[in-house]
């Protein structure tokens, strides 16, 4: 009676893959069945996060980012001499604060969403009109 309770029933014979007529199914030899996969992205309109982004985007990423910053700090240099030379509005340093802490935060966001497929590109395009307005002030502050 105990080896009853532990016994297994017996395995089913695996059946070949038919068609829809009932006949099996052969593959040409080096085929194998396609399993069965969860939706792409493409068919359903989702963004997927993969584990890993890949690298020419995220050497796109890099780069665009690294066009910012560089862009950035050479504004914001001239931002600071004019600040510190006195020569601005009062309006003009909190707003510069504002738009440069907008725009890093934006960058930043671009990088952590890397590995998503359009995510980055709208953060580092938001970014850009960022950095296009602070150059505007700029320009007419100064």
């Amino acid at each position: 009676m105990a080896s009853e309770l532990f016994t297994e029933p017996a395995a089913q014979p695996r059946r070949s893959p038919t068609d829809r007529a009932g006949a099996p199914v052969t593959l040409r030899p080096g085929l194998r069945p396609r399993q069965r996969t969860a939706p792409d992205a493409e068919t359903t309109g989702q963004e997927t996060a993969g584990d890993e982004p890949r690298l020419r985007q995220l050497m796109g990423v890099c780069g665009w980012a690294a066009v910012l910053g560089g862009i950035g700090l050479v504004i914001g240099i001239r931002d600071l001499i004019a600040v510190l030379t006195q020569s601005s509005p009062s309006w003009f340093e909190p707003v510069m604060a504002v738009i440069g802490l907008v725009g890093i935060v934006l960058t930043v966001g671009g990088f952590l969403t890397v590995h998503r497929q359009r995510a980055p590109w709208i953060f580092l395009g938001a970014g850009s009109a960022v950095l296009i307005a602070g150059m505007i002030v700029t320009s007419a502050a100064l």
